[in-house]
Formats: structure tokens, sequence, C-alpha cells
């Protein structure tokens, strides 16, 4: 079964649109190590395709004792102009599409800002 995913870039607290930002999720499987779901760029409107995401099964959700009932996904975003973000442990539950807004801060301006990337982890659900 799969969850879903669908990320937004915006700037400022009256969150104007980044289009254009470059936004990976990519999730790490056991033996494998990280794998990449998916690459894509922001349209006009800050937003990414839907982006499927392999989730356990979903009574792993609904029974107290069982495995972790959703697939930890990390997303990150790049854009010219602007501090890169990452965000870790965003929880993707089967059946169900998660919004994951990431709010980008433009750099300083000066021909020598390399800028920063800001890193999030979002801790497990206590279901």
């Amino acid at each position: 079964m799969n969850g879903f995913i669908k990320v937004q870039t915006v700037t400022s607290r009256a969150e104007i649109p980044v289009a254009g930002a470059t936004v990976t999720v990519s999730t790490v499987r056991p033996g494998v190590g990280r794998v990449l779901l998916s690459v894509q760029r922001t349209d006009e409107s800050g937003m990414t395709a839907l982006i499927p995401v392999p989730t356990p099964d979903l009574a792993n959700s609904l029974t107290p004792n069982q495995p972790q009932g959703w697939t930890d996904v990390q997303v990150a975003a790049s854009q010219p102009n602007y501090d890169g973000i990452v965000v870790r442990d965003v929880q993707i539950f089967p059946g169900v599409t998660t919004l994951q807004e990431l709010i980008l801060v433009p750099r300083g301006g000066m021909p020598t800002d390399l800028g920063e990337t800001e890193t999030t982890t979002i801790p497990p659900q206590d279901l």
C-alpha cells in the first residue's frame, strides 16, 4: 500500500510561493540504505506533484504493539537565492496524503553569501 506526500515551498509568513525549487524525497530501507523516491521542481504555486511512498500494512497503524505503521521520509528543498531546508522523519501513513510545507528563507544578498541549510527532525507519533 502507498501513502502520498505533496510538498509546498513558500517564503515569509505571508506564504508567498517559491517556484522552481528543487525538492527531493528519500527514505532509508534496512539493508539497502538511503533510497531516492523523487526529485521534482515546484510549480508557480510552489507545489510538487503527488509523490507515492511505499508504506507498511494499514493494520500496523490501527493495532497497538505492532511494527511502525508509517514510513519516515526525508524532504529537502533548495532554490537559488534561498537557504536550503531539510526535514527528517516526515511520517507517511498508508492511504493518506501528507502536505509538507517548507519555508525558505531568502539569502542575505551578498555575493559571498553561501547560505545555510536548516535541518528539522520530526519526532515519531505516539500511536
